[in-house]
């Protein structure tokens, strides 16, 4: 009889451990995917958003140094 409490013992004792070790994947792959999928959000706005206009492609930026002024003056 105390045999079978200590093979009971054990066997949910793996049990438990297995149970363990899957909740620790699944929460893995929720973290890490939740982690891609905000910087990926954050990426998108900053390209949207909150970058210059300027930075968003080359003929923008073409665009916005031939309507600008430099700050500094030439020296003759």
């Amino acid at each position: 009889m105390i045999a079978d409490a200590i093979g009971t013992v054990i066997t949910l004792g793996w049990a438990l451990a297995a149970w363990i070790a899957v909740l620790a994947a699944v929460a893995s792959i929720v973290l890490l995917s939740g982690t891609a999928a905000g910087m990926w959000a954050g990426r998108l706005l900053w390209r949207t958003a909150v970058r210059p206009a300027w930075a968003r492609g080359r003929l923008r930026a073409r665009l916005y140094a031939r309507r600008t002024r430099p700050d500094y003056e030439e020296a003759a």
